[in-house]
């Protein structure tokens, strides 16, 4: 009645779908963390939402490592999957092991090969605001 229950997904384009095809593509996908590779798209979720990116919408991909350390004890590492498209980074999403990173951007450039891997600094020198 209320559609409790039924996935529905957000878009690069901040519209909703929920038709079956992605549906069906999403539970289909093998999840690595919160993220899936479908055959459609790359969905993920993030602050109780599930998204989802067309695999032509990303340009380039990169891993960010961030170092926590806290008082009296070793440091530990987050590694984050960034997303980029054009130069503004739409998604950081964080994993707690680098090979989960890893197999995420083999798999992306498996299905997609035109997604570039790396970091580039902006053309002007000025860096960009990151998520924390």
């Amino acid at each position: 009645m209320f559609g409790f229950g039924k996935l529905k997904f957000r878009g690069v384009d901040k519209k909703w779908i929920s038709d079956e095809a992605h549906v069906e593509d999403y539970q289909s996908a093998e999840p690595i963390g919160r993220v899936r590779l479908g055959k459609l798209c790359l969905y993920y979720r993030d602050l109780g939402r599930k998204y989802y990116v067309p695999y032509e919408y990303i340009d380039r991909s990169f891993t960010r490592i961030s170092e926590c350390q806290p008082d009296d004890s070793p440091a530990y590492y987050y590694y984050r999957l960034i997303l980029v498209h054009g130069e503004t980074e739409f998604a950081n999403l964080i994993f707690n092991k680098e090979e989960d990173v890893d197999r995420i951007h083999t798999l992306l450039k498996e299905r997609h090969p035109e997604i570039q891997y790396g970091y580039v600094p902006p053309a002007d020198g000025k860096e960009r605001p990151k998520f924390s």
